[in-house]
């Protein structure tokens, strides 16, 4: 799996970048420089890598410079300055230095691009537009076609490879420019605003099935958006970027938590948390059990978590039942006391709750009860996001 490095990057668009770099180093705002150079700072001293196999979102609002950072990374856009690395395949590519023959190489086989409007050939089929990167490669016709046939199935597309573009929905179209991006075999993918096109159910349908590649199919994934919700459901990693600088990076729930400017607070003030913040973050931390619970701490009972096989030990009178998918539970006769591991989304005990216990659930990390999620936990959660206030 390829990860990716930018250092210090900066795009200027104008004649001359230089001297709007000289009043940036001298604290200049992007006002103060375009007012007085005529130059337009595009994005500001960018650092971060991507791992191997994470999928990092780019969030902002129109102007903030987030498509011009991700078309830096392959050189759609020339960076004025800076230094973008691609490890992949055992090799270092220096994008920002690379020459014309290996810009193709990186390009052609190293990273993809699923583009906001489709950016579709009109003229080609469903199949041959997916085998295009495969045709410039110089893939026969038949490898082409096994190919491209394979990725329509993926991507949920059985029977449309001989339509055209037009003949599809928007939602499908898209489908074809992600099928297009995986067909070449790059394990580094760009999605520029992929999905904001698309009407609101489709679009959650094409976030389930991003997860789902994800999953299934392992890529490194830079993904650019400027919708809260979405990089909280499909992101490992979010920066947050405001005219062209990242004012904050980290995982979507220290996003929701911890918003470190007011600029991040407005974005999360309405954002769901609901899936984003664990189990750990809201648990009562200072809940005692006492001899009323179903529960007693001197019987200790060995029992698995999740399909991984943890075991960990649950302080049950009866029989122990961990947060689970609501279809993988068997019928409960009586209701049940429930533990979860720390990371469970707050989501997931909210509807085991509603269906299987009144109960707090119990919060166990590396074998030991932490603490409990009630209905006070949980609102509290959703109203203050965590963060207690």
């Amino acid at each position: 799996m390829p990860s990716i490095e930018l250092e210090g990057v900066y795009k200027i668009f104008g004649d001359e970048p230089e001297k709007a770099l000289k009043l940036i180093d001298e604290g200049a705002s992007k006002t103060e420089v375009r007012e007085e150079t005529g130059q337009v700072i595009g994005v500001q001293d960018i650092t971060f890598k991507i791992k191997n196999n994470e999928l990092f979102v780019i969030m902002g609002l129109s102007g903030s410079g987030k498509s011009t950072l991700l078309r830096c990374v392959n050189r759609l856009v020339e960076p004025t300055k800076g230094r973008i690395m691609l490890h992949s395949d055992g090799k270092d590519y220096d994008i920002t230095s690379a020459e014309k023959e290996e810009l193709r190489e990186v390009r052609e086989t190293q990273v993809s691009m699923v583009f906001q409007n489709f950016a579709l050939f009109p003229h080609r089929t469903v199949l041959d537009n997916i085998a295009f990167g495969l045709e410039i490669q110089g893939i026969s016709q038949e490898e082409r076609e096994r190919k491209s046939q394979e990725l329509i199935e993926v991507v949920g597309l059985e029977g449309f490879g001989d339509s055209y573009p037009s003949q599809l929905s928007g939602g499908m179209q898209q489908r074809v420019g992600l099928a297009r991006g995986l067909a070449t075999g790059a394990e580094a993918l760009l999605m520029d605003e992929p999905f904001s096109a698309l009407d609101p159910l489709i679009k959650v349908e094409m976030q389930d099935e991003l997860l789902d590649l994800m999953e299934n199919m392992q890529r490194t994934i830079l993904f650019v958006t400027h919708d809260l919700d979405e990089a909280l459901k499909v992101g490992d990693r979010i920066t947050i970027m405001d005219g062209g600088k990242m004012v904050q990076k980290g995982v979507p729930e220290e996003i929701i938590v911890n918003p470190k400017t007011e600029y991040v607070a407005d974005f999360v003030e309405n954002a769901d948390p609901s899936d984003v913040l664990r189990a750990e973050t809201v648990a009562d931390k200072d809940f005692r059990l006492d001899e009323n619970d179903k529960v007693r701490l001197d019987e200790l009972t060995e029992v698995e978590l999740g399909d991984e096989g943890e075991v960990l030990k649950g302080y049950l009178s009866g029989t122990p039942v961990p947060i689970r998918p609501l279809d993988e539970y068997e019928r409960i006769e009586e209701e049940a006391l429930l533990f979860s591991s720390p990371d469970t989304p707050i989501s997931e005990i909210m509807r085991a709750r509603l269906d299987y216990t009144s109960h707090p659930v119990l919060v166990l990390k590396n074998q030991e009860f932490i603490g409990s999620v009630g209905e006070k936990n949980i609102l509290r959660g959703l109203l203050e996001k965590g963060r207690g206030e």
